[in-house]
């Protein structure tokens, strides 16, 4: 494999004191490139002969390297390590890349909406309405699926909210990957918010604030860890400043992050600015919550003042789907970013390369009291490499939990993702790495190990029946939307309007 530019890269490649050294392409016993694993999870895996990107701090990269995970941590990396004579796995990662799991910083479980918010494309009239036809059980049937989602994809943690949250927290407890979890907490009517009146109901506020007080007496910390919680009142405009003052004394009393939608539309920019003659950055500051132990995600709208508090503070910027945000300048600020797939499907991948299109194109920052766009132009893009940081390393250090995941190295969780190579979409390549993200897809992710368990083993998904999943996964999404459908008509024709290609 070629070097990547930038990196550093260790040559060499030797392995000592290891005789379980089983699997090659060509080996016809047992599953290709993994052996060893007879349905129980393995107390140690070694992964040989792999062009390893570590995504630490240095760059290391090691093209034909080693990683050993010893009871669910990784204790050796690089092309030349000591090893116990008889692992219980061996993985021949030849033709094989092995990065750390993605961490997906924001993501919503919105698996129902999937083809009707795309094609219609309003989130006050689609996104938000829809929410409204979630019931408690629901992950009953979806939280599977959510799970299979994530773990396929390479998503070994993942930043999720929910309105009830406890079913999925059941999933993934059951599925094996990690989670932090929060119940959303917002206040408002959202059939009058469609049209565009703000309606605050303080008993649903304190019914959501309730049921996030109970996922954390009920989960955090739970399933070996995987699962911890945070707090997410909603947005500014949807959750009133009392609320707020709340949740970060719980979150202070707990030792617990927060995080919230912040300037996300013109239209909380413009709401907040109506009730409190502030940005919606200048009235959380002014409540005591932008510091280091907040995130903001997507900051659409966000003035020049808003962007020098939020470096001061400390607080983190998660970057969903708006990839015309300055990106590369809040990254040279200093400020912690990472990466969420937010409302939509659970791939990484797509979103790396609309990053690497969208930050060759304008800049959004909103200036002025009247939520006037001013433009910049980006003079230069992110590399490969970089997003690939923001989606491991970098997006686990925004979420403060960077010394646990988010790059291989030892003494760090086991949440490994070995990359198959072998597709002539990959391969020839001058960098695998710049083809991953380039041409990559969740299918080529073969192995996904979290806490030194195998989750999805050459392809197979290890703890979920994926096609019962997606099965009861299918029925429930009919009956929702189907509902929807049925009290909103207005909706349903315009989606058959998209769908047929009319306008």
């Amino acid at each position: 494999m070629a070097m990547l530019a930038g990196a550093r890269i260790s040559e060499g490649s030797h392995i000592r004191n290891a005789r379980n050294t089983l699997g090659s392409p060509s080996d016809k016993n047992g599953p290709p490139f993994l052996q060893g694993w007879e349905g129980s999870q393995p107390s140690d895996i070694l992964i040989r002969n792999g062009f390893v990107a570590t995504m630490d701090s240095r760059r290391s990269v090691y093209r034909k390297g080693h990683v050993y995970l010893k009871d669910g941590m990784i204790k050796a990396v690089g092309d030349d390590i000591d090893l116990p004579p008889s692992p219980d796995v061996v993985i021949d990662a030849e033709q094989k890349l092995v990065l750390p799991g993605f961490v997906n910083t924001h993501a919503h479980l919105q698996q129902y909406f999937r083809g009707v918010y795309e094609l219609i494309g309003d989130f006050y009239l689609v996104n938000l309405p829809l929410e409204m036809y979630r019931s408690p059980d629901d992950m009953d049937m979806l939280g599977a699926a959510n799970c299979a989602e994530f773990i396929y994809g390479g998503c070994t943690t993942s930043l999720v909210i929910y309105t009830y949250p406890d079913g999925f927290a059941r999933a993934v407890e059951k599925a094996g990957n990690r989670t932090i979890l929060a119940a959303d907490i917002e206040e408002v009517d959202l059939n009058a918010l469609k049209n565009g009146v703000y309606e605050y109901q303080p008993e649903k506020g304190k019914a959501a604030y309730e049921r996030a007080e109970a996922l954390y007496e009920n989960w955090h910390g739970k399933a070996h860890s995987r699962i911890t919680t945070c707090l997410c009142p909603k947005a500014a405009d949807l959750v009133r400043p009392e609320t707020y003052v709340k949740i970060k004394a719980f979150a202070d009393k707990h030792d617990l992050r927060i995080t919230t939608h912040l300037s996300q539309t013109s239209r909380e920019f413009k709401h907040v600015r109506k009730l409190y003659g502030k940005t919606s950055s200048q009235f959380l500051d002014e409540l005591g919550l932008l510091n280091d132990r907040l995130t903001g995600v997507h900051c659409d709208y966000i003035t020049e003042k808003d962007l020098r508090l939020i470096v001061d503070s400390g607080m983190g910027i998660l970057h969903c789907r708006s990839v015309e945000n300055p990106l590369l300048r809040w990254l040279d600020l200093g400020i912690p970013v990472g990466l969420g797939t937010d409302d939509y499907h659970h791939d990484m991948l797509p979103l790396l390369r609309q990053n690497l299109i969208g930050q060759a194109t304008r800049a959004r920052l909103a200036d002025g009291a009247e939520g006037v766009l001013a433009t910049s132009r980006v003079t230069r893009r992110p590399t490969c490499y970089d997003l690939l940081e923001l989606a491991t390393r970098k997006g686990a250090e925004a979420l403060g939990i960077g010394k646990e995941v988010g790059s291989i190295e030892p003494g760090k969780k086991a949440d490994i993702i070995t990359v198959d190579l072998s597709n002539p979409y990959l391969t020839p390549t001058k960098d695998p790495l710049t083809s991953f993200v380039l041409y990559g897809s969740s299918r080529d992710i073969d192995n996904v190990i979290v806490d030194g368990n195998i989750l999805k083993r050459d392809g197979t998904l290890t703890t979920i029946d994926m096609d019962r999943a997606l099965a009861q996964a299918q029925e429930k999404v009919e009956e929702i939307i189907d509902r929807f459908f049925h009290e909103h008509p207005e909706q349903k024709k315009q989606w058959e309007q998209k769908m047929s290609g009319m306008e």
